[in-house]
């Protein structure tokens, strides 16, 4: 169903019209679409005017997009293009914007040439900045996804052991997620052990966990659209001293880049703390990564925290840090957490302990 909040934002959308200019806007990204109407169908175009709220999905939907949403206008099209170009017609629409990040150049060519007589205007990442600010709807569904893989990663550490492989502990986990209430992983796990773990986003392999290797578990959970997105590093058994090192200067890292943060806060500085305390420890070359991104109905999304970022923390943006060093052949280690920006700082939403975990 479409509540309250939902209707909240598409008068969001409306405010981008008028600033923008246009008589309404074409959204074809189906998280977007998602966001404003809670339709979570495969295919469908949105358009949103002063008056209307239109979504054009296929036959195999129309069910579930009436049951799913409210308010809003459901058409089964067969020929997508002709049908937008009719009801662009019937709302008299002269100036569209459209949901330039997620139209392709061929179909962006074919509305150039079926809406003729209409304006295209790109809309940029306009949706994804009204994303970056969680509501509080959206934050306790979110802290419902991290409750899920937290209780998940719990059970299947408990049966972590040499001899396992990085397969088996993916499959294992991501079945228990399931298990527990999860709608699925929110995306691939990445479980990566020994010198393999000098590898960011490896791929999990029928390679055996042995004693004394440090395993790095990037895991999420999507729940109810939203998503999780947590990394921890197990010791399975003793491990070396260099690697207890690297334990402890993430560690640090990831608590200076946490205490730091406030609204108002450039985001390439709060990269510069993090990353300025693996650098001074000597191993800036081995972490080449952003330090976090945001996180909310994609595991990946506005803002992106770089040393290159544009723009500034605002309350109620949900991010994530997540620093890490990675020697090849060697090893490596990934600490990552969820949190959330307040007036007063950064709220924690991820439950397990960053101090060193071992099996």
């Amino acid at each position: 169903m479409v509540t309250p909040v939902r209707e909240h934002r598409i008068h969001k959308v409306r405010t981008i019209i008028d600033a923008m200019h246009v008589d309404g806007c074409l959204i074809r990204g189906m998280e977007n679409i998602f966001y404003l109407t809670g339709f979570t169908g495969s295919e469908g175009t949105l358009l949103v005017t002063h008056g209307s709220v239109v979504l054009c999905t296929d036959f195999r939907y129309i069910t579930h997009a009436q049951e799913s949403t409210r308010n809003i206008t459901i058409v089964e099209v067969r020929d997508r293009d002709s049908s937008l170009r009719d009801i662009c017609a019937q709302h008299g629409i002269k100036k569209l914007g459209f949901d330039s990040l997620h139209t392709s150049y061929d179909m962006y060519s074919t509305w150039s040439e079926k809406l003729s007589g209409i304006e295209l205007v790109p809309l940029g990442h306009s949706i994804e900045e009204i994303r970056t600010h969680k509501e509080a709807e959206e934050v306790a569904t979110i802290g419902k996804a991290v409750d899920i893989a937290t209780k998940a990663f719990m059970e299947i550490l408990r049966t972590m052991a040499p001899g396992r492989t990085e397969k088996d502990v993916v499959n294992e986990l991501e079945y228990t997620m399931r298990r527990f209430g999860a709608d699925g992983p929110s995306f691939n796990t990445i479980v990566a052990s020994g010198v393999r773990a000098a590898l960011p986003h490896a791929e999990p392999t029928d390679k055996k966990i042995s004693h004394g290797e440090a395993v790095i578990i990037d895991f999420g959970v999507r729940y109810g659209g939203y998503c999780s997105d947590e990394t921890c590093t197990v010791c399975v058994g003793t491990i070396d001293g260099e690697m207890r090192k690297l334990l402890r200067i993430v560690h640090e890292a990831r608590s200076k880049g946490i205490e730091a943060i406030r609204v108002g806060m450039k985001l390439k500085e709060l990269d510069t703390i993090v990353r300025g305390h693996i650098d001074n420890a000597g191993y800036g070359k081995f972490f080449r990564h952003g330090v976090g991104h945001g996180i909310g109905i994609a595991v990946h999304e506005a803002p992106a925290i770089t040393s290159t970022a544009e723009g500034t923390l605002e309350e109620h943006m949900v991010i994530t840090i997540e620093p890490g060093i990675y020697i090849p052949n060697v090893g490596g280690v990934r600490l990552e957490d969820m949190v959330l920006v307040t007036d007063t700082g950064a709220e924690i939403l991820t439950h397990m302990s960053k101090d060193m975990l071992q099996v």
